[in-house]
C-alpha cells in the first residue's frame, strides 16, 4: 500500500477500458547480454546476485487450490544482499510456494509477488489473496484483529504457478546488517537492484531461470514491478521477464506533495477524477443507487467528463457565472455533493475523503472508500498507529512462520517500517533528467516485445486511481493487444472483496497461462446499507 498520497488521492474513476484478451505465455529468454533501453538505473548494472543467508525454514503442505488436491513445498528463506559495490548490506526474507512438476513437463511460471509503501511487506498480499492460507475478511478492522480467522485459500494459484512473495528491505523479518548504512536501499533505484538480486539467486538456485516469469506489484510495488523489467534485461545473467501484474498501480507517483514544487491545480486531474467521486456517491447512495447501476452511474459521469466537464475546467476564469451555476448542478446530480461545495472549490473537490459524507460527520477510508470513520476523531494519515492497524496481520506472520514453518531465532515481523511517513522522507525518488516510469514503461515494452502487462484495481480505491490509470494507458504508446485492464469491487486492496478476490486470482490464473482474462466491466456490487 502507497502510505502518503495526499497529493493523488484521486478516487476511484469508472472511465471504460476494455479487457483485451492476452497473447500466450511465453517462456523469458535468458542470456549473458541485454539489449540496451532507451534509459537506465543511477545504480549499476547488475552483475552478482545475493548471497543465501544462514535462515530457512521449509514443511511440507498440501492443499486443494483452483480445484485440485496439490502438495507443496512451504519455504522461509533469508537471502543477504549486497550494496553497489557487491558488499553484503542488509538480509531480505522471501516467502515461498514450490510445486514440483513432472520432468517432463516445461518449467512452472513463477510469480514474484510484493508490496510497496515503500517500506511494507509482502503479507497483505499473501494473506489477502495469494498465499495458500488467507484471513477469512480484509478489511482494516480484521488486518488489526489478532483473532482474524485464517484458513485455506482455494483462490490461490498456486495450482499454475510457483509463489514467491518479497518483503523489502527492513520489513518483515529482514534488517541492516551489522556496520551497514540503514539508507543504502532507500531509493527507487536503489530498491529495485536489492530486489533484481534476490530475484536472481531465487532463479538460479532453484533452475528456473528458463521459466516464464511473471512479476507481481502492488501500489509502490508497481513502480518496483516497471523497474525491475528494465534492471533484470541489463544484469548479467539477464532475465526478460514474461509479464508485469500492476496492482492499484500508481507509476507516475515521485514522492511526497510537500516535497513538490507548487503550482496550479491541474484541470486534467480534476476532469479524470469525476467518475471517481461518482462511484463513491453511487456506494454511498448519495445518488440513485436502487433503479442505477454503478456502471450506469460511472458511465454518466465520464460522459458529463468528456463533454461539458474538461472544456469547463478547461475555460478556467474565461466561464461566465451561468454556465458555472450549470456544470455545477450537474455535477451535484451525478455525484450526490452539493452544488455550492462544487463552485465553492472551483468546481473541484480537493479532498473527497474529508467532503463526501462531511454532512454525516464521517470521512471515507484512507485506503478503501467503502469503510467509514468519525470525520471529526479522525486523525492525519501520518499520525495514525500503523503498527496496531497491522498487528493482526503482523502477528499471523509471526505464527505462520513459527507454526507452520518451525521457524526460530527471527527478530519481530513488521508488516510496515516504523514510522512509515518519517521513512519516506529518507527515500529519493527519481530527480531530472531520469524520466518518470510511464516512460520506462514505454521503452521497455518496445525493447522487450514478448512482455505483456495486466493492470488491475479495485473501483473504491482512495489512494490510487482507475481514472489516473485510464488517462495515462491512454497517452502511452503500450500496444493494446499486449495489455489487459481488470477491475474488481474493492479499494486499494482489491482482494479485500471476497468476490473481487475470486476474479483476481482467476484472472492472475489465465494471464500466467496464457489465456484470455475476462472482460467483465464494472463489478457488479451492492451499494452500502442504508443507515
Amino acid at each position: 500500500m502507497i502510505l502518503r498520497h495526499k497529493a493523488i488521492v484521486i478516487v476511484m474513476t469508472g472511465l471504460s477500458l476494455i479487457a483485451t484478451a492476452a497473447n500466450g505465455a511465453g517462456q523469458a529468454p535468458v542470456g549473458t547480454a541485454a539489449t540496451p533501453a532507451v534509459s537506465s538505473s543511477s545504480w549499476p548494472a547488475l552483475t552478482f546476485m545475493a548471497d543465501i543467508g544462514p535462515r530457512k525454514f521449509e514443511a511440507r503442505r498440501q492443499g486443494t487450490f483452483g480445484g485440485k488436491s496439490i502438495r507443496y513445498r512451504a519455504g522461509l528463506q533469508e537471502m543477504l544482499v549486497k550494496d553497489r559495490k557487491g558488499k553484503p548490506a542488509t538480509s531480505m526474507f522471501v516467502h515461498t510456494f514450490t510445486v514440483k512438476g513432472k520432468a517432463s513437463q516445461s518449467p512452472r511460471p513463477v510469480i514474484f509477488i510484493f508490496n510497496g509503501g515503500p517500506g511494507a511487506a509482502s503479507n497483505t498480499l499473501m494473506f489477502g489473496a495469494l498465499g495458500p492460507q488467507r484471513f477469512t475478511k480484509f478489511d482494516m478492522a480484521a488486518i488489526a484483529d489478532v483473532n482474524t480467522p485464517v484458513v485455506d485459500n482455494r483462490d490461490t494459484v498456486l495450482d499454475v504457478a510457483d509463489l514467491v512473495f518479497i518483503d523489502a528491505p527492513e520489513t518483515g523479518f529482514g534488517r541492516p546488517l551489522p556496520g551497514s548504512d540503514p539508507l543504502t536501499f532507500r531509493s527507487n533505484d536503489g530498491d529495485s537492484f536489492a530486489f533484481a538480486q534476490v530475484i536472481l539467486r531465487w532463479l538460479t538456485d532453484h533452475g528456473n531461470m528458463t521459466a516464464p516469469v511473471y512479476i507481481a506489484g502492488e501500489s509502490y510495488g508497481s513502480l518496483r514491478s516497471v523497474m525491475l523489467s528494465r534492471d533484470l534485461a541489463a544484469a548479467t545473467p539477464h532475465l526478460r521477464v514474461a509479464g508485469l501484474i500492476l496492482i492499484s498501480q500508481a507509476i507516475t507517483y515521485n514522492g511526497p506533495p510537500e516535497s513538490s514544487v507548487r503550482r496550479l491545480p491541474d484541470p486534467l486531474r480534476a476532469a479524470y477524477r469525476l467518475p471517481d467521486i461518482a462511484a463513491l456517491g453511487w456506494y454511498h447512495g448519495l445518488i440513485d443507487n436502487r433503479s442505477q447501476t454503478l456502471s450506469q452511474a460511472v458511465e454518466a459521469a465520464q460522459h458529463f467528463e468528456l463533454e461539458e466537464y474538461a472544456p469547463a475546467l478547461l475555460a478556467g476564469n474565461r466561464l461566465n457565472d451561468e454556465r458555472r451555476g450549470q456544470i455545477a448542478a450537474r455535477l451535484a446530480g451525478l455525484t450526490g455533493i452539493a452544488a455550492e461545495t462544487w463552485l465553492a472549490g472551483g468546481l473541484r473537490i480537493d479532498n473527497p475523503r474529508q467532503q463526501m459524507l462531511a454532512d454525516k460527520g464521517l470521512a471515507l477510508g484512507q485506503f478503501d472508500g467503502r469503510e467509514t470513520e468519525p470525520l471529526n476523531a479522525a486523525p492525519k494519515d501520518a499520525d495514525r498507529d500503523w503498527e496496531g492497524a497491522l498487528r493482526g496481520i503482523t502477528i499471523a506472520s509471526e505464527r505462520y512462520a513459527a507454526q507452520i514453518l518451525g521457524a526460530r531465532g527471527l527478530p519481530a515481523f513488521r508488516s510496515v517500517v516504523p514510522n512509515p511517513y518519517a521513512f519516506e522522507d529518507t527515500w529519493s525518488y527519481i530527480r531530472p533528467p531520469a524520466p518518470l516510469l510511464d516512460i520506462v514503461l514505454q521503452e521497455q515494452m518496445r525493447v522487450q516485445p514478448q512482455m505483456r502487462l495486466m493492470v488491475t484495481q479495485g473501483v473504491f480505491d482512495t489512494t490510487s486511481s482507475m481514472g489516473a490509470t485510464d488517462y495515462l494507458f491512454s497517452q502511452i504508446d503500450v500496444p493494446a493487444d499486449r495489455i489487459t485492464f481488470a477491475r474488481y469491487g474493492g479499494g486499494h486492496m482489491l482482494y479485500s472483496d471476497t468476490a473481487g478476490r475470486a476474479a483476481f486470482a482467476n484472472d492472475i490464473r489465465a494471464f500466467v497461462t496464457g489465456r484470455p482474462v475476462a472482460s467483465r466491466g464494472y463489478p457488479q456490487v451492492p451499494p452500502a446499507a442504508k443507515q
